[in-house]
């Protein structure tokens, strides 16, 4: 009996180890994503000092959040970002 329970637990922790791993490379993968864009925008001359400033420090609160699990605020500052790097209407 006591086996069966630890034997239950340890595959439950893998399991969910598994999907946190998944978790982690799915918010790195957007992150890159966002990266590129930023790193396109900058290129083109199309954000000014100040936003640039302004996204890398998001970007680097993105990259903190995708470490330390905490996906919701990962995703937050991504879609900061997006809304900053975002063609303006003219």
């Amino acid at each position: 009996m006591g086996r069966r329970i630890a034997a239950s637990t340890c595959l439950i922790m893998l399991m969910a180890g598994t999907a946190l791993a998944d978790d982690e490379q799915a918010c790195m993968d957007q992150l890159a994503k966002v990266e590129t864009l930023v790193d396109q925008r900058v290129e083109a001359k199309a954000l000014s000092e100040g936003d640039v400033e302004d996204v890398n420090l998001l970007l680097d609160e993105a990259d903190a959040a995708c470490t330390e699990g905490d996906y919701k605020k990962a995703r937050q500052r991504l879609a900061d970002v997006n809304k900053l790097v975002a063609p303006k209407a003219e």
